[in-house]
């Protein structure tokens, strides 16, 4: 009987990590390829029994005894959260990703899926922004090809934004784009691939879509490659010069990008003069506010899961009518609802994300630490561990920053 668990643990575990991969790949923008990586991944690894002792091990990691105690903080909310239990459950599952950190931690151990991994997410990525560039650039249009089954619902077609809404869409492309520079910068030989695909997602940020997260994002992390990545000085002053002057003569002389930008300070004059909820910014500033006067109801513990949308739909408020579950902004998310203790477990998360990154790949280490800034950045104007996409993306960058490059012992 042992014999028979140990050679179908011996089939079934390596295939985990491939599985892994397909779900890696759905991640920006096929729920499809997602949970068949996902269910595949799982299936295997309980089809593992002698394996086990490795997510024991995986457990102890700092890292995902962060991840799981963050997740078992946020659920002990359901004992004392006033909002409607199917409410505080929703939120709660929104969470449980966290749990999934240690079971990737499980099986990507070694050093040489770092590049598997990452190839995955990245082709995934290029596929979310393909049909935005072909409707964009007029290839679409010459070629007859109709893109409007693939339109994101929530927005007019005048967007081009496809599968995802704009954060997300934007999120996505700035990861990428980190991911290639840093890429053609530690590994040369792939330039003529990667050049091109970090100037498509750039131009998909600043052309095609209307995200402005996406913007500071791409203007934090384009500072950041030049400050960290240039050893002469001289050139490194020139380059930062040079991505300021580009940002300047952008605002200035671009209708698009002068609209996405001053339309943040008009939003937020809208909202504040005449409480206008009819924008993106004035519903995020009315969140935000709800988000606060809930937190300084309950600083420490917070007023438990499913407050916000308890609170949204009281018939008072003037965004009753709308869908949305969160706040908008992770830190006030975590704030408002779970108070300052699960806003410390996040950062020390965080913290030990970074810490532990690449401890002996720069390569890595960059592509982790700019991810979470994108991260960072994202989770102030969207809930982004709370949201599926971006929050699963965390949890690549949990599991990248812990693999051991000279680990022998391979999934």
């Amino acid at each position: 009987m042992n014999q028979i668990l140990q050679r179908v643990s011996d089939f079934a575990y390596p295939k985990a990590a491939w599985f892994g991969l397909v779900m890696l790949f759905g991640i920006p923008w096929s729920h499809a390829f997602f949970y068949i990586g996902l269910v595949g991944m799982l299936a295997c690894l309980l089809a593992s029994p002698t394996h086990y002792k490795h997510f024991i091990a995986a457990c102890r990691e700092n890292i995902a005894l962060l991840a799981i105690l963050l997740f078992a903080y946020i659920a002990v909310g359901l004992l004392y959260t006033h909002a409607p239990m199917e409410l505080a459950i929703h939120d709660v599952k929104k969470y449980r990703k966290l749990l999934l950190i240690p079971v990737f931690l499980m099986i990507y151990r070694d050093g040489k899926w770092a590049q598997r991994m990452i190839a995955a997410y990245g082709c995934g990525v290029f596929i979310l922004l393909l049909p935005t560039m072909l409707d964009g650039t007029g290839v679409a249009r010459f070629l007859s090809l109709n893109l409007s089954r693939f339109e994101n619902v929530g927005y007019s077609a005048e967007t081009r934004v496809y599968w995802r809404n704009h954060i997300v869409h934007g999120f996505h492309a700035a990861m990428l784009f980190a991911i290639c520079i840093l890429s053609v910068i530690g590994r040369r030989k792939l330039a003529w691939l990667l050049l091109p695909v970090a100037a498509i997602c750039l131009v998909n940020i600043v052309f095609f879509i209307h995200g402005r997260t996406a913007l500071i994002a791409l203007l934090a992390v384009s500072l950041l490659l030049a400050i960290s990545y240039i050893a002469n000085l001289r050139l490194r002053i020139f380059l930062v010069v040079v991505i300021f002057a580009s940002s300047i003569f952008a605002y200035q002389f671009s209708e698009k990008i002068h609209a996405r930008v001053s339309s943040v300070a008009q939003e937020a004059r809208n909202y504040m003069t005449d409480s206008d909820v009819r924008t993106s910014g004035g519903i995020r500033l009315h969140y935000w506010k709800m988000s606060v006067k809930l937190f300084i109801e309950a600083p420490l513990f917070g007023k438990g899961p499913g407050a916000f949308r308890e609170s949204l739909v009281r018939p008072d408020n003037p965004l009753r009518a709308e869908t949305h579950k969160h706040a908008h902004n992770e830190y006030l998310t975590l704030l408002s609802q779970h108070g300052l203790l699960a806003l410390l477990l996040f950062t020390l998360l965080v913290r030990e994300i970074y810490r532990q990154a690449g401890r002996q790949d720069p390569w890595l280490k960059g592509v982790v630490s700019l991810g979470l800034v994108i991260f960072l950045i994202s989770a102030a104007t969207d809930s982004s561990l709370n949201n599926e996409s971006e929050g699963w993306t965390f949890v690549l960058l949990a599991c990248l920053a812990n693999l051991r490059p000279s680990d022998n012992a391979t999934a």
